[in-house]
């Protein structure tokens, strides 16, 4: 009796070990997730986002071995000198696309079809991963550079902990109606170049968009290089239109047809294409490009046109010259892209 009396001891003391332990389990504080002190931004200190389009700026935050995952949120959002700044989170109406751009739309309706106007702050940060989209913002309520701008600081939070990132700068810049610019960004002066002389001396002198150019004479046998175009963006109107001009070094009208290489319908996603003696022009939709996707008339963020020409060269053989420039235009209106030669180029036949 007496040992099947220890037996039962042994179990129930047994039991309630098995229970303290269960037990005490249960009692033991969840552990939070790590957030490291020296997770930041790798590449942001200073942001400034262009005024007058959308700007999504993709950052590169290091998370130092920090738990996932991670939420981002803008905090204390002040103008430089400390005082507030409710222009930031004012909002602002934005264009968004509700279905996908492909480049292959027929016509100015099927694009504005896929898009719509919605209700924007100027400023975001994306939660999930702590980019910045800065949207379309009027530059008459926007503290810009020359001015000192802004400062704003990023709360890092996961389960249970937390971090605020201070004293990121946003100095936005005032807007650039389109590239490439032949102005500073910062200053608008008109910025200078280095050119080259026949015999290799270089020299100042101010800076002007050129062409890209390749097999264009101005004789016979004298070819004609970049610095000798010229490309000017001039603004005419608030409608939906671009138009292509040209001009000799006389300024007198070249007729597009000389270009006849162009494939003039697939220059540009551009539509009811309109081509007299003066000028190619197009109904499109703005900005141009109108997202950074690759298609075929745009390249690494940039819309890129090729105008070409051919004739017959020396010994009967067959020369084919090009215009190539790389662009874009961010403020909707109707806007000419014109093509100005110091030298006339040679269209004729050997």
């Amino acid at each position: 009796m007496m040992k099947m009396f220890k037996g039962h001891v042994y179990v129930l003391h047994a039991a309630c070990l098995i229970i303290l332990i269960i037990a005490s389990c249960k009692k033991a504080p969840k552990e939070k997730d790590y957030l490291s002190d020296k997770a930041n931004f790798a590449n942001i200190t200073l942001y400034q986002p262009i005024l007058g389009r959308t700007v999504l700026t993709k950052t590169s935050f290091n998370p130092d071995g920090s738990s996932f995952p991670l939420t981002f949120s803008l905090e204390n959002l002040r103008r430089y000198d400390g005082a507030a700044a409710p222009e930031l989170s004012q909002p602002t109406p934005v264009l968004e696309w509700t279905s996908v751009y492909t480049g292959l739309e027929k016509s100015l309706q099927e694009i504005e079809a896929k898009r719509s106007t919605t209700s924007k702050p100027f400023f975001e940060i994306r939660a999930g991963s702590g980019d910045f989209i800065f949207y379309n913002a009027n530059a008459s309520l926007i503290q810009a550079h020359p001015t000192e701008g802004y400062l704003f600081d990023v709360k890092v939070a996961n389960k249970g902990n937390e971090r605020t990132i201070k004293n990121i700068r946003l100095r936005p810049v005032l807007p650039i109606a389109y590239e490439p610019f032949e102005y500073d960004s910062y200053t608008r002066i008109r910025k200078i170049e280095t050119r080259l002389t026949s015999t290799g001396k270089s020299y100042k002198a101010v800076f002007v968009n050129h062409a890209t150019m390749s097999n264009v004479y101005m004789t016979r046998d004298s070819i004609m290089d970049d610095t000798l175009s010229r490309v000017y963006f001039k603004k005419t109107g608030n409608g939906n239109s671009l138009t292509f001009k040209f001009f000799d070094k006389d300024s007198t009208v070249i007729d597009p047809a000389a270009f006849n290489l162009t494939k003039w319908r697939e220059l540009v996603h551009g539509f009811n294409m309109q081509m007299t003696s003066a000028y190619v022009r197009y109904e499109v939709a703005y900005p141009i490009p109108l997202t950074d996707l690759n298609t075929a008339y745009a390249v690494s963020g940039k819309a890129r046109v090729n105008i070409g020409y051919t004739r017959t060269g020396f010994d009967s053989k067959r020369l084919d010259a090009n215009l190539r420039l790389n662009f874009g235009i961010y403020e909707k209106g109707d806007w000419e892209v014109i093509f100005k030669f110091t030298r006339t180029p040679r269209f004729q036949n050997e």
